[in-house]
């Protein structure tokens, strides 16, 4: 089946019985990876989290802010100890076991010390232990993305992502279900600590499936050496200079990442304005897998055949949709479209992002481009500091309408300023 659906007869250059089991073992990895992250979803779960230990909106805003910064902006750093390897799955394998195990420890946290603890110390606590999960989780980015293009045809590469969406959203109505139970029957703070505890066993499951990837070698292994830190500064501020279509999609991609930061919000929003319980963070959830469900049946074909700008444009606008219906949704029915809305963008988000960046670049210098679209553009996620303090001030709608402009800023930018890279080369594979 996954033959006939990847078609993986037409890669003649690859062994096909080693890419049918690799496109398996990635399919099944990223799915448990995403069913796993569907217990402590950033967009429902953790702010609800942070609202029932007793943050305010500026703290609720900082959990997609500490979040995305922590994953994002310390990859440059992280590319020297990589790049260029002959092999590159002994980094993903140790960095990613070194991520999963960061869910354990704010489990053990939550059971032992939550309960007990100040809301002066809880909250800083916890979003101090997110973001070191955030700044581990960061390691393992553009390893595992090198890693990943490296054993799959760049042709298969958007419906791979998609099924891996697909099937891991799928399985993430079944988390969201199993979130409101779990919230509704078990007493704080063990209730949180068990979602922490189950995304933890299941991305272990799914680090068993990602070691049985086979990598290639490179063609010529060993000819290169490990670039210093100068060398990819110095390569780095040359890619910045000469690729024109890279640095307009770096401000397409800012204002895109600061209109995302309205996803902290959303949940909060509803619970307090339609009186509902905690447990509901759970509902939210399987909209937004179900926003990412349905969203992969469409948006990995679109890719593979008419290239990864489409689908960011799309991104923009589903973000625009998703503010606009928080504003005018005036019954809890209503506002679950702002969460099929958002789980559209994360769906987007993963299929395409990284993918754009791609195929702007040489496969020598994939790193670095992944490096540098994640450091330069994650300082923009303190605009979810800016959305939190002006809640405060202002209250949630006008915040929204602010979100809702940003991400039309974005969709005019990118329409106007980046091109196709599938336009403007051929591409492999």
């Amino acid at each position: 089946m996954l033959a006939r659906y990847f078609q993986l007869h037409k890669f003649s250059g690859y062994n096909s019985s080693v890419l049918r089991r690799n496109i398996l073992m990635h399919t099944i990895d990223g799915s448990l990876f995403l069913f796993a992250i569907s217990f402590i979803s950033v967009s429902t779960v953790l702010p609800v989290f942070i609202q029932r230990i007793g943050g305010n909106a500026i703290a609720i805003g900082s959990v997609s802010v500490l979040w995305s910064l922590g994953l994002n902006l310390p990859q440059l750093l992280f590319i020297r100890f990589f790049h260029k390897e002959e092999k590159i799955k002994p980094a993903v394998l140790k960095t990613g076991l070194m991520y999963r195990f960061q869910f354990l420890v704010i489990a053990v946290v939550c059971f032992l010390f939550l309960g007990n603890l100040d809301v002066s110390v809880s909250v800083p606590l916890m979003l101090f232990l997110v973001f070191v999960t955030s700044v581990v989780g960061s390691t393992t980015g553009p390893p595992w993305f090198h890693f990943f293009s490296k054993t799959t045809p760049v042709k298969l590469r958007g419906r791979l992502l998609a099924v891996r969406w697909l099937i891991g959203s799928a399985l993430g109505l079944l988390g969201g279900y199993l979130v409101s139970v779990i919230l509704s029957s078990v007493i704080y703070p063990n209730n949180f600590a068990l979602l922490f505890l189950i995304c933890f066993v299941i991305t272990m499951i799914s680090f068993y499936f990602l070691n049985r990837i086979e990598e290639p070698l490179e063609e010529a292994p060993g000819s290169v050496k490990p670039a210093s830190f100068k060398e990819i500064l110095l390569r780095s501020k040359a890619i910045l200079k000469e690729n024109n279509d890279f640095k307009n999609f770096l401000v397409a991609d800012a204002l895109i990442l600061m209109s995302l930061t309205a996803s902290s919000f959303y949940a909060v929003y509803a619970v307090r304005e339609f009186n509902l319980p905690t447990s509901y963070a759970g509902a939210f959830t399987m909209i937004l897998m179900a926003g990412q469900l349905i969203g992969n049946f469409i948006f990995g074909y679109l890719a593979d055949y008419s290239g990864h700008k489409i689908n960011i444009l799309i991104l923009a606008a589903c973000s625009a949709a998703a503010s606009l219906c928080a504003v005018f949704a005036n019954n809890i029915l209503a506002y679950g479209i702002v969460f099929f809305f958002t789980g559209c963008t994360l769906a987007l988000q993963g299929i395409s992002r990284l993918a754009l960046v791609v195929e702007m670049c040489g496969e020598t210098e994939r790193p670095i481009y992944i490096g540098l679209l994640n450091s330069i553009t994650a300082p923009t996620i303190l605009f979810g500091l800016v959305g939190g303090l002006l809640i405060t001030v202002v209250g949630y709608v006008p915040v929204f309408l602010i979100y809702t402009l940003i991400s039309l800023t974005a969709v005019f930018w990118l329409y106007k300023k980046v091109n196709e890279p599938r336009k403007l080369k051929i591409g492999d594979g």
